[in-house]
């Protein structure tokens, strides 16, 4: 059976496909270094949001803005989107952070009609790209396993368009959702109405969700089992705000970061843990090779290393990213309606 992924049918290994990965040999390096790059990259990510979140609001919109770019690029590398898919889910993202931030209350409701007009915008783009793919459709598969004319087998042929642009669709809908979650940061830190200091509130959010994905990652390099590693990450996580809590501004109270850098840590880490796990299902084996065998031509090995090199930058993004966008509803919601 073919497998289908966004933009990429019957080779990728996109989260969409519907079968399981082929096998694929992994550099024992990568392996290694894989756990503490998503750890750093999640440390960078958390301090460029914090340090902004404590200097001023268009800073943090900006450094958010970034985050979502990069996040656009990660999401649809990893679904195996088209290449328009990018700009498509990085524009509506940050176009949802302007909304919010040029509207009066700035309240996070404000960029529900911004996801919505992505969704008209993102169907359209889908009707358009589905003509482009049912003109390059190949002829049909011949009887017998016979390769086309270009020499492909039967079993790379390219799928029916609708099932692409479906899955180019969900790949657009998903990363334009998950990538305006982060404009909760923003509407907590420019809004009002909080009985603590916004900045203080978004800082210990962005602490605990990050040193919560930070220590899980170290941990699971380390060799801890998964569950542990997340549970322990919430545990140091919480340290950290009741830390910031009491050696912070006399007008943050310890409850208050408690339980704000709480919420951020409990949603990321069990952001983290899913794709802990995804990543371990869709493991390669050990020893296998891209392609089906030592018969692979060169070329075709040096594409699926290409890919695999992108595919794992991918990853380390991901997981330093998703996490914080997960968390900042709830963070939101927490420290918008703590009491004084």
């Amino acid at each position: 059976m073919t497998r289908v992924s966004a933009g990429d049918p019957g080779l990728s290994r996109g989260m969409l496909s519907g079968e399981p990965a082929p096998p694929a040999a992994a550099p024992t390096r990568w392996v290694r270094l894989g756990e503490p790059l998503a750890a750093l990259a999640a440390l960078i990510a958390m301090g460029l949001a914090v340090g902004a979140a404590a200097l001023a609001t268009w800073l943090l919109a900006a450094v958010l803005a970034a985050e979502q770019v990069t996040f656009a690029w990660a999401w649809s590398r990893a679904l195996r989107a088209s290449p328009g898919t990018i700009p498509l889910v990085a524009a509506w993202a940050v176009l949802a952070d302007v909304v919010l931030l040029v509207s009066d209350r700035h309240a996070y409701g404000s960029v529900a009609g911004v996801i919505g007009a992505a969704v008209v915008v993102a169907v359209l783009y889908q009707l358009v790209l589905r003509r482009a793919f049912t003109l390059r459709a190949p002829v049909p598969p011949r009887a017998g396993g016979e390769a086309d004319p270009a020499g492909r087998p039967d079993s790379t042929a390219a799928p029916d368009p609708t099932v692409r642009v479906s899955a180019e669709l969900a790949t657009a809908l998903s990363g334009i959702t998950l990538s305006a979650l982060f404009a909760g940061y923003l509407a907590l830190r420019a809004g009002h109405g909080a009985h603590h200091p916004a900045d203080l509130l978004v800082i210990a959010g962005l602490l605990g969700a990050g040193s919560a994905v930070v220590t899980a990652r170290l941990l699971g390099w380390a060799g801890l089992a998964a569950v542990p590693a997340g549970l322990l990450g919430v545990v140091v996580a919480v340290a950290a705000g009741a830390v910031f809590g009491a050696l912070g501004p006399d007008d943050l109270t310890l409850n208050a970061a408690l339980a704000t850098a709480a919420s951020g840590a409990a949603v990321a880490a069990l952001v983290d843990l899913v794709l802990t796990r995804a990543r371990a299902a869709g493991s390669p084996a050990a020893g296998g090779t891209p392609g089906g065998g030592a018969g692979a031509a060169e070329p075709v090995r040096d594409a699926a290393a290409d890919r695999s090199a992108a595919d794992r930058s991918a990853a380390v993004l991901l997981a330093a990213i998703l996490p914080l966008a997960c968390a900042a509803p709830l963070v939101y919601l927490v420290g918008r309606h703590l009491p004084g």
